[in-house]
């Protein structure tokens, strides 16, 4: 028998469907790498980019018996963009949340004031928690209002670095908050 890596993808797929883990290998092989890169370059995080290109490849074995596929290198396209939609989404949401919140806790009155001073309090802790050069360009971002550029500029970094601090930041302060938030949007509501 020839080498897997010289099988069409519809052969792969045939295998995949039975179970076998080499033709799994030799798809993931074929593929991650196209993927990734194209989940780096639109998502410009690549943590993020290699959990959806992992999720992707998980759900493909998972529901591997019943997934019914033509293109396979459409498919697996197709499935990054998914993931990286709903990711850009969710991530969108959590971050006007947490900007609505914290515009709210300036301009609130009595018990809900309360609720949301408790909040901005998580919200200072968790930035206070941060590494020092983190906490400055989450700092220049949020509080100064500047772009990724100007920050850079300022700091002497790339504008990529200023991203991938401010995506350290948020990610921190999310775990930090945690349940608390979710506790403190139900007493709000």
């Amino acid at each position: 028998m020839f080498g897997w890596t010289a099988m069409e993808d519809s052969e792969l797929l045939s295998y995949l469907k039975d179970g076998n883990v080499r033709a799994f290998d030799t798809i993931y092989a074929r593929y991650w790498a196209d993927l990734y890169k194209h989940a780096c370059c639109t998502l410009r995080n690549r943590e993020q980019a290699l959990d959806i290109i992992q999720e992707v490849f998980t759900w493909l074995w998972v529901n591997r018996e019943t997934v019914q596929i033509t293109s396979l290198k459409q498919y697996l396209k197709g499935a990054v963009r998914f993931k990286m939609a709903n990711y850009l989404r969710a991530s969108k949401s959590q971050k006007q949340l947490i900007n609505s919140l914290q515009y709210l806790a300036e301009d609130t009155v009595a018990p809900v004031d309360i609720h949301l001073k408790e909040l901005q309090s998580l919200i200072a802790s968790a930035v206070d928690a941060l590494p020092e050069k983190c906490k400055e360009v989450y700092s220049m971002s949020r509080h100064e209002q500047l772009s990724h550029a100007e920050i850079a500029s300022r700091l002497n970094i790339s504008v990529k670095t200023v991203e991938n601090q401010i995506s350290i930041a948020l990610k921190r302060i999310r775990i930090h908050i945690g349940s608390t938030l979710l506790s403190l949007l139900l007493l709000l509501l």
